[in-house]
């Protein structure tokens, strides 16, 4: 006797039961904006900021020492946030899709790691 939670096609059906069918499992996909596509510079190199640029950055460490501050390569200018993640936006407002380089404002690197290797 056929289940009447997943009818087949040959029960017959009144018109007050619902049909419920088995639905197969989907991959779940996120929308298009999920992620930005970076344009990266033709030879993959890595540049560094220039030494006035470098200049400008010293005289922000009294106002503002340890903010990030993100460095458009190619018009050099400068984009301060609390975070990695609020520089970025700020830059992309201006130049959308551009990479930047990163530099902690009064710190040798931008991030530390604080943890450490355990012996067992």
């Amino acid at each position: 006797m056929p289940s009447k939670k997943y009818p087949v096609a040959s029960d017959k059906v009144s018109a007050q039961e619902p049909v419920v069918k088995e639905a197969k499992a989907q991959p779940y996909h996120r929308g298009k904006d999920h992620r930005r596509v970076l344009n990266p510079d033709p030879g993959g190199t890595i540049r560094r900021p220039s030494q006035l640029v470098l200049a400008r950055l010293s005289k922000l460490v009294r106002t503002q020492k340890g903010q990030i501050a993100a460095i458009e390569m190619k018009s050099q200018e400068i984009f301060v946030g609390k975070d990695v993640v609020e520089a970025t936006l700020k830059g992309w407002k201006k130049y959308p899709g551009q990479s930047f380089y990163f530099v902690r404002i009064g710190y040798p690197a931008v991030h530390r790691h604080r943890g450490g290797l355990r012996k067992r």
